[in-house]
């Protein structure tokens, strides 16, 4: 009797352990259910990729900080919503669908490219040479009143590709989307410059952080201008929003606000911004540059609504700013750029001392960050 015990004592314990063996494997099973994508389950950090409107999408995850990042590489790459505990950073589309349909400007973070901001003609120059732009192909973006080109050819560009994306404690959650510029045949009748495009968003330590490279493909030298439009809408009243914007020059414009090549101190054009002034009833679309860098020569501008505070901070080639805040439109934005708006022709004209250009096989590289507070 006593050896049949033993044995069923121990099929008992046998099946026990089985049991919680696979309480354990199920458990693991739903984590990884509950959190698809790049990183371990148990990370701060992921990376999760998702149908939105009939776009992949890719959601870059901060669990501990309840941050939320979302990309749409088959639409201009465009970062569409940035959440913080669930409140939006950037202004979101109310959907994909609608934001194409509009083919506009007002949301999210458009990537403008090869240029930022205006062109002052129809055509524009480098190295003496004049190069036409062409309404028939159906990539370039007008503004009235005075119908001039606007924001470059990429604010839509389908052809982006995911090249890499992970999440780790230490590289935190990213995505890099590379574009292939030279291969369109659309683009480079624009812009007949051979280069691509290799552009990382990160999410780490709470801040959002944009890299671009740009490498020159072809066998001649290549002029760089690109920047980037966030829109933001802090809470409180508009009026009672404070700003900060941390450049030692304000751009002086003409009526089409193009750059005259002539600037101001800031302190001159809006007294005490230096520091942070209230925005009031003012309305805001200017250029700035010569930032007041750190000691990491990092420049900042930033705006604050009630609680919700929003630096935007810029790296060394980003040496120009936009500044928006209108009046018929509850929006504030903050825009890096390498260069003043209409730099080839500023340039050509002798207004703007120097460009970026990028020799063949080089690589340029700009980097600026979001940080959100108060959310």
């Amino acid at each position: 009797m006593l050896p049949s015990l033993h044995r069923a004592i121990f099929s008992g314990v046998l099946k026990d352990h089985a049991v919680k063996a696979s309480i354990v494997v199920c458990t693991f099973i739903a984590m990884l259910l509950a959190f698809p994508g790049k990183g371990n389950p148990m990370d701060n950090y992921s990376v999760v990729k998702k149908e939105v409107g009939g776009h992949v999408t890719y959601h870059l995850l901060d669990r501990a900080r309840k941050i939320d990042l979302g990309i749409v590489p088959d639409i201009g790459n465009f970062a569409y919503e940035f959440k913080v505990n669930g409140k939006d950073v950037l202004i979101t589309p109310d959907s994909l669908q609608a934001y194409l349909a509009r083919h506009w400007f007002g949301w999210g973070i458009p990537f403008l490219a090869p240029f930022a901001n205006r062109i002052d003609r129809d055509y524009y120059y480098f190295q003496g040479k004049k190069y036409l732009l062409n309404d028939n192909l159906g990539n370039l973006l007008r503004v009235p009143p005075a119908n001039l080109v606007l924001h470059g050819l990429l604010v839509y560009e389908p052809h982006w590709e995911v090249a890499e994306s992970g999440a780790s404690e230490a590289d935190g959650a990213f995505i890099t989307s590379h574009l292939d510029f030279y291969k369109y045949p659309d683009l480079m009748a624009q812009f007949p410059f051979a280069h691509v495009y290799d552009l990382t968003y990160r999410l780490k330590d709470g801040k959002l952080e944009c890299t671009t490279k740009v490498t020159n493909v072809s066998k001649a030298v290549m002029p760089v201008h690109f920047g980037y439009h966030p829109y933001f809408r802090p809470d409180g009243p508009r009026e009672e929003w404070t700003l900060g914007i941390g450049a030692e020059e304000h751009v002086l414009a003409s009526e089409t606000l193009v750059p005259t090549g002539e600037t101001e101190p800031t302190e001159s054009y809006l007294p005490g911004s230096s520091k942070g002034i209230t925005l009031g009833q003012r309305f805001l679309d200017g250029g700035y540059c010569k930032f007041r860098r750190d000691a990491e020569g990092l420049g900042h501008i930033w705006v604050k609504g009630k609680t919700q505070k929003i630096e935007v901070v810029y790296g060394k080639e980003f040496d120009n700013a936009i500044v928006y805040a209108p009046l018929d439109n509850l929006l504030f934005c903050i825009e890096p750029q390498t260069g003043p708006t209409n730099a080839f022709n500023l340039a050509h004209e002798g207004k703007i001392k120097s460009l970026d250009t990028l020799d063949p096989g080089k690589t340029f590289q700009a980097t600026y960050w979001i940080v959100p507070t108060g959310f």
